[in-house]
């Protein structure tokens, strides 16, 4: 019986740790006892031990002396499994990451179940293991979720669960800065996970009461919210909306492609005059602009439109709503060439849980989302598991329309893309529920056949049914 032993190198951040953590937690499906975790030392024997050696070249010496993998993407990965010996390597800490979790999915969890009418578990440890190679890489650059922050029950279930979805963006809107942001922002660094805060700019819950006659001069007051709140974090951008939620294409005969634009784009100069580098993220609902494009066109390049509301499934609310599905993809191609062909493409996708507006109010101040109780955490997925029920089984029917739009979207610009689909309220940190996960790995590798990944997914025990 062999003993297995993670050898990792010099873990500098804590994206590596995460993966020691992810990956011991795999490991112990199939042994008693927690695997040694050490520093490559190349004097050290070995031999007793079933070796998984994870890191880069440049952080771990056996695998910059074994491995001939060319890796040249952000978040690549090598599983080489060979005469016994593994190798996770990564050309980033992301990519080692992203190994760790696909060392189980796609490999660990195929060895376990053996093709034959008694369906027996195996323990793949308690014989030869079987060689293998997988080189993979992403081919949707941000991958994440879009929530309101005070239905995050978990922060760091929900930041955990994103991380084995191989996700690395979180953008989270609250009506103000959360009290232990920095708290949020670091733990997420710290998964690989890059975070966003959103907050309005002139726009509220219901925009047809908006006075467009009065934003002229709301520039520098949205400056002075976001230097008082948040200029201060360690945030990797801001998103904002405005006012487009809307189902009409004017505001007390204004017209709304027009003049957001036109604010937007003076809001943003006050924004780059003192901090050139941040990430701004426009979100746009496309049902009050969609026949006005030739101003949409004209915001500024260096901010990212991030569309919503685009037509079907699943860029709407439900997996059910896919009567125009055809317009749907015929609009987005057309959004996603509108500013040029190097135009980074953001959308935010839907059909998952959202917010119970029937009973929405807003805070009246900052809240430290995220650490409630577990017992009220339990009774809530019991709340919402009939919800997902009902998503579940149009997401089984429909998943073909999710797969062609990420994939007519990866088309259209070669993997500049985010697309972060909207999962709030939906109990997350405790349930990875099985569309979400399956759509997660559509966004990783959209070129996988959809009925193999379809039960790839089903198979990992982390992932939930209704």
């Amino acid at each position: 019986m062999y003993n297995l032993a993670i050898i990792c190198g010099k873990v500098k951040n804590g994206i590596q740790k995460k993966a020691i953590e992810i990956l011991s937690g795999f490991l112990l499906d199939y042994t008693f006892e927690y695997p040694v975790c050490e520093k490559y030392c190349n004097a050290r024997d070995y031999s007793k031990y079933r070796c998984i050696y994870i890191g880069t070249k440049q952080n771990n010496g056996y695998i910059k002396e074994n491995s001939c993998a060319e890796l040249s993407k952000e978040e690549e990965y090598l599983i080489q499994v060979q005469n016994g010996t593994v190798i996770i390597e990564g050309y980033d800490d992301k990519g080692v990451l992203y190994g760790c979790i696909d060392f189980y999915n796609k490999y660990l969890l195929k060895l376990e179940y053996t093709p034959n009418p008694s369906c027996k578990q195996e323990n793949p440890f308690d014989k030869p293991l079987v060689d293998f190679k997988l080189q993979s890489a992403p081919k949707i650059k941000d991958r994440g979720i879009w929530t309101w922050g005070h239905v995050i029950y978990d922060y760091k279930g929900f930041i955990d669960n994103m991380v084995k979805l191989k996700m690395n963006t979180l953008i989270i809107w609250n009506d103000h800065v959360p009290f232990h942001a920095s708290d949020v922002i670091d733990y997420a660094h710290s998964c690989g996970i890059k975070i966003l805060f959103g907050f309005p700019w002139c726009w509220d819950t219901d925009c047809g009461k908006f006075n467009l006659s009065s934003i002229n001069d709301k520039g520098p007051e949205i400056l002075e919210i976001f230097e008082k709140e948040y200029a201060g974090l360690s945030i990797d951008g801001i998103y904002f909306q405005s006012f487009t939620e809307l189902q009409t294409e004017r505001i007390d005969g204004i017209l709304i492609a027009e003049a957001v634009t036109d604010f937007v784009n003076r809001t943003a100069e006050l924004f780059f005059e003192k901090y050139p580098k941040l990430e701004l993220q426009f979100g746009l609902h496309a049902t009050s602009v969609k026949e006005k494009l030739e101003y949409i066109k004209k915001v500024n390049p260096k901010i990212t439109i991030v569309w919503e509301d685009c037509g079907a499934f699943p860029l709407a609310y439900s997996p059910h709503d896919v009567e125009k599905h055809n317009d749907m993809i015929e609009f987005v191609k057309k959004a996603a060439y509108l500013r040029g062909c190097d135009e980074k493409f953001a959308v935010v996708s839907k059909g998952f849980s959202f917010l119970d507006w029937g009973k929405f109010e807003h805070l009246d101040g900052s809240v430290n989302f995220g650490v409630c109780s577990k017992s009220m955490r339990q009774n809530r997925v019991i709340y919402k598991r009939k919800i997902w029920k009902y998503l579940q089984a149009y997401w089984l029917q429909n998943a073909d329309k999710a797969y062609e739009t990420v994939n007519v979207l990866y088309e259209s610009k070669k993997g500049n893309l985010s697309i972060t689909p909207l999962v709030e309220d939906g109990m997350f940190e405790e349930n990875i529920m099985y569309p979400v996960a399956l759509y997660s790995e559509m966004l990783w590798d959209c070129k996988t056949e959809l009925g193999s990944m379809i039960t790839d997914v089903a198979l990992r025990d982390y992932v939930d049914f209704a």
